[in-house]
């Protein structure tokens, strides 16, 4: 699959000199719509965007392939690295659509199904069975290969890049194509999504630019369970445990990290440097937190309210209009409190 052409934003920006997550909140803040693409020796990241929203992206590197939110958090992991470059690429809505769905098709129909057929009757066909997804080419000789792009049977963009590295795009593409198939048969591979969902980023990330409330909220959270902590102990002990406790689990956690990590935690502040995973992010942080709390001796600990605490904790997501696709605050408490008798 070959990337769209698109409008050239920037090209060869380091990671060395460039913030990729100040990179990706300028594009978000912007509505941008097309592709940011990430290059390391031996990787490739492509983050595909649609009106200043994430909807999907890949990441290649060792022969190994991820896709949607795992390609997300691993791009974001590299772009951190020295020595990267970054490029990024405007489409039209509609075409940055297209890549993502492209992003995520399976092989439908092979060079070996196909060889009987010219590209126009392949074209004819992807309209009739309305393909979302993409087809590719590879012209014999010196003709390079190409791919366009599908949208429930309509070619939505065209991309061909010749044997010496020229690229072109769009309509005349797609248009050349259909000529050139009139006297040359190319190789061809169909490929299909056939349930393309874009990926929705508010219910799968931890934004930090986007999501003030929900940090908010989690500030505001930790400051509570800190004075119940801080109140059984009589003294100011939730922050040296917590960070002790974060450095055990940062093999696993790498943003608790006190020394490396993303999350920053102190007696003032609650602070998220990146992107992260809020899945993995709301995990890591129950996981420390339940440390915190069994820290505390049994006959101290049963003096909590559970019930009381379920809920400050609900009145607190509700004030900070928290959504259940982001977080579940009965849950959220019951694993904070898990295996603490009280």
């Amino acid at each position: 699959m070959l990337l769209p052409q698109g409008i050239e934003k920037h090209r060869n920006l380091s990671t060395s000199f460039t913030r990729f997550d100040q990179l990706l909140q300028q594009q978000a803040e912007s509505r941008f719509s097309g592709y940011i693409k990430l290059t390391f020796w031996e990787y490739e990241g492509v983050l595909v965007m649609d009106m200043g929203r994430m909807i999907e992206a890949y990441s290649e590197e060792d022969g190994a392939r991820l896709t949607n939110d795992k390609a997300v958090v691993r791009l974001m992991e590299k772009a951190e690295e020295k020595d990267g470059t970054i490029e990024v690429f405007a489409l039209n809505s509609e075409v940055a659509l297209a890549l993502a769905y492209g992003i995520q098709a399976q092989q439908y129909k092979d060079e070996q199904e196909l060889g009987n057929y010219t590209l126009g009757q392949i074209f004819d066909m992807l309209e009739r069975e309305s393909v979302t997804g993409y087809v590719d080419m590879k012209f014999s000789g010196a003709k390079g290969q190409g791919t366009v792009f599908y949208l429930e049977g309509i070619p939505a963009e065209a991309v061909i890049v010749s044997n010496s590295g020229k690229l072109a795009s769009g309509d005349t593409v797609f248009q050349k194509f259909q000529s050139i198939g009139e006297m040359i048969q190319p190789g061809v591979n169909v490929f299909r999504t056939k349930n393309p969902t874009p990926l929705v980023e508010e219910d799968v990330f931890l934004i930090p630019w986007q999501h003030q409330n929900y940090l908010a909220f989690w500030k505001e959270l930790i400051d509570y369970l800190s004075a119940l902590v801080n109140d059984q102990f009589r003294k100011n002990r939730f922050q040296g445990i917590f960070s002790k406790v974060s450095a055990e689990l940062a093999d696993y956690y790498p943003f608790l990290s006190p020394q490396s990590g993303v999350v920053k935690l102190d007696d003032e502040t609650f602070f998220v440097r990146r992107l992260l995973h809020n899945a993995t992010f709301i995990q890591g942080m129950v996981i420390a937190i339940n440390r915190v709390l069994k820290s505390i001796p049994m006959w101290r600990a049963r003096r909590i309210n559970l019930n009381k605490i379920s809920e400050d904790v609900l009145q607190l997501a509700n004030r900070y209009e928290i959504e259940l696709s982001q977080l579940d605050p009965q849950k959220l408490v019951g694993q904070v409190f898990r295996g603490i008798k009280v």
